[in-house]
């Protein structure tokens, strides 16, 4: 219990300080929200980047991995939009839920666990979380919300919609980086030492800054919604999307599916333990929803302590 905490309580004190430091000065929410963007933008790019490019191509992508992470957060989008309905949930409530049931915070809460748990693996499990959640995740999460409508609004056209949403995953600065590390790895380009010396500096700064700006963010939120639903969505998240994560493991192994690596195992479980990614407030802020995805987000994210300890409990 005691090696545990001494990888979750350092993680968790830095979300701390972001928060105390915003609610009780010197920094405000935009000093978080520019700390913020630097971390997306240019710190955690770089880190991928530079993680990803030194690597072979079989270090990086796993199908067994990606096919677990895939099938578990389907599972789990099927599973949240019943839930959701059965509550009576309107459309764009129910688009939420489903957005933030199975995407988890792997760029600034997850990437640092994994560095302190899989070291050696913490990059791949990124890179691999980055491309489900990007790729498949996060575009039927939005896809449901554009085209949720009440009251007689106006549907967007679908290729309007699939064409947005696209542009919106390729001018991401995550997946940029993602791209050109998998790029240098496939075409076997070896970077001059200056780059990696850049990418590399630039990267070390991304864990700390982004575990500030987690905290920092949740100094604010407007917590008026739905209690009940945002209860059911972070347990979702929690529970649920985990527990589909081991099923989707044990259904690969009856079917003969190549067996995940002790590492990548607990990279996939860890994931599914993580909340959900912060950034899910704003596409909320857009239909109205606010305060739901806030209460949600806030309650994902302190119980989280709970679910990542029990994870490593479980699983180092």
């Amino acid at each position: 219990m005691l090696s545990v905490l001494s990888i979750t309580l350092p993680i968790f004190a830095i979300i701390a300080v972001g928060f105390l430091a915003v609610r009780y000065g010197p920094f405000s929410r935009d000093t978080m929200r520019a700390l913020g963007d630097y971390t997306m933008m240019i710190a955690l790019p770089c880190a991928l980047f530079h993680a990803v490019a030194g690597r072979d191509f079989a270090e990086v992508i796993d199908a067994s991995y990606l096919g677990t992470l895939a099938i578990a957060g389907l599972a789990t989008h099927a599973l949240m939009w019943g839930l959701a309905r059965a509550q009576q949930a309107g459309p764009k409530r129910r688009a939420l839920a489903v957005l933030a049931s199975a995407t988890p915070n792997s760029a600034f809460l997850g990437y640092p666990i994994f560095l302190m748990v899989i070291p050696d693996h913490a990059a791949p499990v990124l890179a691999m979380n980055l491309l489900v959640e990007n790729f498949l995740l996060t575009p039927i999460g939005l896809t449901l919300l554009g085209s949720a409508r009440e009251d007689g609004e106006a549907k967007l056209p679908p290729l309007k919609l699939a064409g947005q949403i696209i542009l919106s995953v390729l001018r991401r600065p995550l997946i940029i980086g993602l791209i050109l590390g998998m790029a240098t790895v496939l075409t076997g380009v070896e970077l001059p030492s200056v780059i990696e010396r850049f990418t590399g500096i630039l990267g070390t700064a991304a864990s700390p800054l982004a575990l500030t700006v987690i905290g920092g963010s949740l100094v604010g939120l407007n917590l008026r919604g739905d209690l009940r639903l945002a209860s059911l969505i972070a347990g979702t998240k929690l529970l649920i999307h985990p527990l589909m994560i081991f099923c989707a493991i044990a259904l690969f192994a009856a079917l003969g599916w190549p067996a995940l690596g002790p590492e990548l195992r607990i990279g996939v479980l860890l994931t599914g333990c993580l909340p959900m990614f912060a950034i899910f407030t704003l596409f909320a802020q857009e239909v109205g929803h606010e305060g739901l995805a806030s209460l949600a987000l806030m309650l994902a994210t302190g119980l989280s302590f709970l679910t990542i300890n029990l994870a490593l409990i479980l699983l180092v």
